[in-house]
């Protein structure tokens, strides 16, 4: 066997396990398809580690396609948690791009519907609408209607939302009702989207004067949040309730409720909601004439109010610090992958620098080998 081919296939099977033990380190792309899934239920508790991990799962370019664009829909779904819509905004245009370059439909529908809610949060309702319109052509044209069912539904609970603050109820209530069917269809009852399609039904329904069909669809959003567990849509659709008790005139049954809704949107944090019920509160007890219990709640409804504001101020510059962080870290993955980049050319260069070597000290002896056979040859001759 030829030396040189030896050691050329030898310097190959060193370079092949090395790159094999590298390839080894880094995850499957079912795994972290399976980290998206998880990282997604972890929004709300850490975005930042959600944000981190789906860059860098988006920046790696030996994973499939799909991958990324679900790895930048994560990443817009954290900074929409964080309320930094135009971060969000950012990485989900950046999905409807990468998205065509991938055979897979029910991806493709994904991504439009959650760029349609994502303008749907900013009060962009035009865009909002297009995409959502988009979306809906799309599901309809899915072969498998069973497969898209979810995000036909939340199309129209968000149209219905869109609807509701900028035409009118009565075309918000059509909209609804055709995503609560879309959800039942699929056996999906106690969703917390069916929920909080009931709770706006509820508020159209009190716009529109209508208060009996307000107290039946409160009081389904009710029931269905208690089957989820979902404190605070229980406290949103009480306190809606406790509206319809409150323009009825039945003070004493809004306090009631208010007061349950206060205790169970204790542990949930949600500012807004307790501000809402705080002002229900303080209404009701100033209809009632209770001058005392008036005060009390107007004071903590001050406060709330006063936290909201100083959240608001407080978010934009932790969002400023954030984006800093994010980069230095994004900094130190490049600086890190650079070092290994560095590690493997420097051992690839060691081994075919010994290769060379080993090559150079094989043909200088075979040159002398060929001199030794010369001189024979010259010494029998003479």
């Amino acid at each position: 066997m030829d030396f040189r081919k030896w050691l050329f296939g030898f310097c190959v099977v060193v370079l092949f396990w090395g790159l094999q033990g590298y390839a080894q380190n880094s995850l499957s792309d079912k795994d972290l398809e399976d980290l998206i899934k998880i990282k997604t239920n972890q929004i709300y508790e850490d975005p930042e580690s959600c944000i981190q991990f789906g860059i860098e799962v988006y920046e790696d370019e030996s994973v499939e396609m799909d991958i990324r664009v679900k790895a930048l829909s994560l990443v817009s779904l954290a900074y929409s948690s964080k309320r930094d819509y135009q971060k969000a905004l950012e990485y989900i245009s950046l999905a409807n791009e990468l998205v065509e370059q991938v055979d897979n439909p029910l991806l493709a529908i994904e991504i439009l519907s959650k760029t349609g809610i994502l303008y749907q949060q900013m009060n962009i309702y035009d865009k909002s609408i297009e995409f959502l319109d988009k979306t809906e052509k799309a599901c309809l044209a899915y072969p498998v209607r069973d497969s898209v069912r979810t995000f036909l539904a939340n199309t129209y609970i968000v149209k219905g939302f869109i609807y509701r603050g900028n035409l009118s109820c009565d075309i918000a209530l059509n909209f609804f009702d055709k995503g609560i069917k879309e959800y039942e269809a699929k056996g999906l009852f106690y969703e917390t989207n069916v929920s909080i399609a009931y709770y706006n039904k509820g508020s159209c329904y009190l716009e529109l004067s209508r208060n009996e069909e307000a107290k039946e669809s409160y009081r389904r959003s009710i029931y269905l949040a208690e089957k989820k567990g979902a404190k605070s849509l229980v406290s949103f659709a009480q306190k809606g309730l406790a509206e319809v008790y409150t323009s009825e005139g039945r003070h004493q049954e809004a306090i009631n409720l208010l007061e349950n809704a206060l205790n169970q949107s204790k542990d949930v944090g949600d500012l807004v909601l307790n501000q809402g019920i705080y002002q229900g509160l303080f209404e009701n007890y100033l209809a009632l004439d209770d001058w005392e219990q008036y005060q009390i709640y107007y004071n903590h409804f001050l406060e709330i109010k006063n936290e909201i504001q100083q959240s608001e101020r407080n978010s934009i510059s932790d969002s400023i610090e954030e984006n800093d962080v994010l980069k230095e870290q994004q900094i130190a993955n490049l600086q890190e992958r650079f070092s290994f980049n560095v590690k493997v050319i420097f051992v690839a260069a060691i081994i075919l620098i010994v290769v060379i070597v080993l090559l150079q000290i094989k043909a200088q002896k075979h040159i002398r080998d060929l001199k030794k056979q010369v001189e024979k040859l010259q010494k029998r001759k003479s």
